[in-house]
């Protein structure tokens, strides 16, 4: 199906509208730009682009700013471009000179990642989003809001409203990076000052953060720190004082900027700001902090602005020492704000959850405001923590003052007396329902020996092999994607633990199979509700990593029995590909040294 870019340009506008999101927290606005210098590319109107206009608080601050709206403009008409030729870049840096802060771009295509560098620059972001297939359009079980198309057949409408949602779900993350933008300037001297609520929390988080600092210094535990979603370094500068060094990043430049202004009234050379947007990018340098970090901050909810707290947290897993910590903040599911609505106008809190829409309105002023994503803290959250990390504590603040008027809270003594209710409250494991959830948890102080188990044998039985070194892997799929074999030549093993008697079993397989849980109770001769897989922490202390177990190697001390699949035998392939107790490292080795290390595995058809 030929897809018509006003159809995306308008089916958004209506959803927004439907949204509640225009007028309420942006204006759309009309915009045309012709620019020849780029071959026609640039040729902007109502038909494929938007232009988004946020309210500043120029009213309430008008030393700080200059203009009363930050502007953004959506281009649509480049979805296919790959080239972006000088001149097309020029064209994109004049248009950020008429007064636009900020442009993004729509692609379909794959756009090389030094080009999406080189147009960050001019504050150009790129947001993909493929066009979904005909069988992901008939598989689609629900559209919010959906948005008929005209004198179109309803596959088509149906396309364009999956695109829609994509794009506006993306949109959603940028308008926090625009909150940031424009917060900058006044962040420290202002956002969660006003309200007392927030401005609790920050404290208390603060007191938290200093708490666990002192710990980890006193077991010397002070190297390296990262604080992600840093702001203008509020903790930043603090964990610098305790840290040989530290690396701060946040999505905002403005926010940066900022925090090196202050940075140099500090004279913290020691702290180190950037740029980055940890959602969607990886750090700059990532690779340096695999097992090198003492110490990883998330904190004032950021652990609730990433959709994809699995990948977050393991990420945070990589970077850590053996026995280094987390420090993460949510916004709470089970907050009593939630259940009990005051009726009040004048809130404690700088921003409201809206559970329903999984989002967070964050009021800057009364006409700067703002709808952001915001995954609540619930049982997913906790149970993702623990299946990797060791939880020390969750914490959850304020209660009270979380449901109490701002103007009540001016009082000095009710402030006080509600502040020592609130952390009574908090330090009682039965009470969860503060506004936020603080977590600290660390990992597992024991190394892995997995890997060097794995070097042993090689060396031992003299295989012929080869490391082939890649970014971290998770999953299988991660693998296929960095080993270029077949997928038959690429082996994974599974590990499996026995509830009653805690031993273990481990199956080597090919990488295209699918384990038949029934047929290895029938091996094992147990109830098959007597065996699962091994959880992260359990593989831990077989001594592999996440996403780096190997068919060998394994922690001498534990009793695991061993499989191989028969079909690995019998496959014709000189060479096979394998974990290898290392997540950023796979093995190619010899089928036949490979059939000698592993002789002694009871050889079974799965």
């Amino acid at each position: 199906m030929k897809l018509h870019v006003p159809h995306i340009v308008s089916t958004i506008e209506a959803k927004f509208e439907a949204e509640g999101l225009t007028p309420k927290f942006f204006k759309l606005k009309p915009y045309s730009f012709f620019d020849s210098h780029s071959s026609g590319l640039l040729s902007l109107d109502a038909e494929n682009c938007l232009l988004l206009e946020f309210a500043t608080p120029d009213e309430e601050f008008p030393n700080t700013y200059q203009s009363s709206a930050y502007r953004v403009l959506v281009i649509f008409s480049l979805h296919q471009e790959t080239d972006f030729s000088p001149a097309l870049q020029y064209g994109l840096s004049r248009l950020r000179h008429r007064d636009i802060d900020r442009i993004i771009l729509w692609s379909t295509v794959q756009v090389d990642q030094n080009i999406v560098q080189l147009l960050k620059e001019p504050r150009v972001d790129i947001f993909f989003t493929e066009i979904p297939t005909k069988e992901e359009v008939l598989k689609t079980k629900s559209i919010s809001h959906f948005i008929p198309i005209e004198s179109s057949d309803l596959l088509y409408s149906l396309m364009v409203n999956i695109i829609a949602e994509r794009l506006i779900k993306r949109l959603r993350k940028l308008f926090h990076l625009i909150l940031s933008e424009i917060a900058a300037p006044i962040y420290d001297k202002s956002y969660g000052r006003t309200r007392i609520a927030t401005r609790e929390f920050m404290e208390y988080e603060s007191e938290k953060l200093n708490k666990l600092i002192k710990r980890l210094k006193q077991d010397g535990r002070n190297g390296i720190a990262i604080d992600v979603g840093c702001g203008t370094g509020r903790h930043s500068f603090v964990m610098g004082r305790h840290f040989e060094t530290v690396f701060a990043y946040d999505f905002s430049p403005n926010m940066i900027d900022e925090a090196n202004r202050i940075r140099r009234d500090k004279n913290a050379w020691n702290v180190i700001f950037l740029v980055n947007d940890f959602e969607y990018e990886k750090l700059i340098d990532e690779k340096r902090f695999y097992g090198q970090c003492d110490l990883v901050v998330a904190s004032f909810g950021m652990g609730s602005f990433i959709e994809d707290t699995n990948s977050m947290l393991r990420r945070f897993y990589d970077w850590l020492k053996p026995g280094g910590a987390i420090f993460m903040s949510f916004y709470n599911a089970n907050s009593i704000t939630l259940n009990v609505t005051p009726s009040w106008r004048d809130s404690a809190l700088s921003a409201q959850v809206d559970r329903e829409n999984n989002s967070l309105e964050v009021n800057l002023t009364p006409k700067t405001r703002f709808n952001i994503f915001c995954k609540l803290f619930d049982t997913g959250i906790e149970g993702a923590l623990n299946r990797i990390f060791h939880v020390d504590s969750i914490t959850t603040y304020p209660m009270i003052m979380a449901l109490l008027p701002n103007n009540m809270l001016e009082n000095e003594f009710a402030r006080a007396s509600f502040e020592a209710a609130d952390k009574t409250l908090a330090e009682t494991k039965e009470s969860q329902n503060g506004y936020y959830a603080i977590v600290i948890a660390h990992k597992s102080p024991q190394a892995t020996t997995g890997y060097l188990n794995v070097n042993r044998l090689l060396a031992e039985f003299q295989a012929e092999y080869e490391v082939i070194e890649h970014e971290p892997v998770l999953s299988m799929e991660d693998v296929k994607r960095v080993v270029d074999s077949f997928p038959k030549c690429i082996l994974k093993t599974l590990l499996i633990r026995h509830q009653k008697t805690d031993a273990f079993v481990a199956i080597v397989i090919q990488s295209d199979k699918h384990l038949d849980m029934q047929q290895v109770s029938r091996l094992l001769n147990v109830n098959r509700h007597h065996i699962n897989f091994a959880t992260e922490k359990e593989i831990q202390r077989i001594g592999f990593p996440l996403g780096g177990i190997a068919p060998f190697g394994f922690e001498s001390e534990i009793r695991i029995t061993k499989f191989l699949d028969t079909a690995i035998v019998n496959y014709r392939c000189k060479w096979l590909y394998m974990g290898m107790g290392d997540n950023r490292k796979t093995l190619k080795i010899r089928k036949s040294d490979f059939l000698k290390i592993i002789a002694d595995y009871q050889r079974v058809e799965f």
